[in-house]
């Protein structure tokens, strides 16, 4: 296929495709900022899976969010060829690929844009213009901003854009209210779920730190979570002597960020939660085990990041060669409640 050559000028309309988790597609908002920056007239759409809708909600640098119903639809090839249909009526003059999978490439395929830029991770990489090779090594931010450079667009300090309303915010503050934590007392979030549960800080220590954080600290704590995580929250309010409560599946995505803007700290593994409290600028104490922090570490905020690196580390998170876990299980209770501690005095909040 012949490559296209770029001509700034004639970009009207820009697609971001990024057909990941919540928190892949948080990571992407510094690409849309910068491409925004660059392209200030340009409509730009995103392509994202449903489940990541509330993420981009109110972003300044987005005009349009296209939903991808992964759940319902994945397996219909009547809806993937209208989705397709309607990319290519819509003549993008630019699409940019930050998923670089077979579906995402097939889609920009179909959406036959002026010019095409992206990640080339799946051996796709032939239907692109201007190839971006994978990059295992640096934050993902960075991998991901590198995927724009071709056409112009940088980011001189990437941040995470997470943007709420007065009125999430007051759902926010209620929902703590609720919870019998008063306006403006000190408190910190914990939030004990992960995807995989090889990246899952164990939900009993969770309950020690809660009530160490209280004793010695003076702060009390919130538990966060999904439905999903409603047993893991129980746990930790259990092992807390009373110091903690759980919000475990009451929390949308923007109320989660409310809450956690309003935090002194936020502990938890590496996951989505994780990057939803640092585009807030909450002070986070981030826990690492099969992945690393090099590559997900949260950028926005203070951080004290936990990672006991054992040799098989970083891994592929499918199956654990150590039945005992060693990632997560290996970080102690003294070690998080330090880095809690270390927080408040030098970045947290009253």
């Amino acid at each position: 296929m012949r490559l296209r050559e770029f001509h700034m000028e004639s970009v009207r309309s820009i697609l971001v495709i990024r057909l990941y988790f919540v928190g892949d597609v948080l990571l992407s908002t510094p690409v849309t900022a910068a491409l925004r920056a660059r392209f200030e007239d340009a409509h730009i759409a995103v392509l994202i899976k449903r489940r990541a809708r509330d993420v981009l909600k109110g972003n300044p640098h987005i005009d349009e969010v296209i939903e991808y119903d992964e759940v319902e639809r994945y397996h219909s090839p009547v809806w993937l060829w209208r989705l397709a249909l309607r990319l290519r009526r819509s003549r993008y003059d630019l699409v940019v690929d930050l998923t670089g999978d077979h579906r995402s490439s097939l889609l920009l395929a179909a959406a036959d844009p002026g010019f095409r830029v992206g990640l080339n991770h799946s051996g796709m990489g032939f239907l692109l213009d201007r190839r971006i090779p994978y990059r295992s090594e640096g934050h993902i931010v960075d991998h991901l901003l590198s995927s724009v450079e071709p056409v112009g667009a940088v980011a001189e300090d990437p941040v995470l854009v997470l943007i709420l309303t007065e009125a999430e915010m007051l759902e926010s503050r209620e929902l703590l209210k609720g919870a019998c934590i008063a306006p403006d007392a000190p408190f910190v979030v914990l939030s004990p779920g992960a995807n995989s549960h090889y990246r899952r800080w164990p939900a009993q220590r969770f309950g020690t730190l809660a009530k160490m954080a209280w004793d010695r600290l003076g702060i009390s704590s919130v538990v966060t979570g999904s439905a999903a995580d409603v047993e893991a929250a129980r746990t930790v309010v259990a092992g807390s002597s009373g110091t903690a409560v759980s919000l475990a599946g009451r929390t949308s995505i923007r109320t989660l960020a409310g809450v956690a803007s309003l935090a002194s700290a936020f502990v938890g593994n590496d996951s989505g939660p994780l990057h939803i409290a640092a585009s807030q600028e909450t002070p986070i104490v981030a826990l690492f085990g099969p992945s690393t922090p090099e590559r997900y570490a949260p950028r926005g905020s203070a951080s004290r990041v936990l990672w006991s690196h054992p040799p098989c580390s970083p891994c592929s998170q499918k199956e654990c060669v150590r039945p005992d876990n060693p990632c997560m299980e290996a970080i102690t209770v003294d070690e998080v409640l330090a880095a809690l501690a270390s927080l408040i005095e030098t970045k947290g909040r009253p």
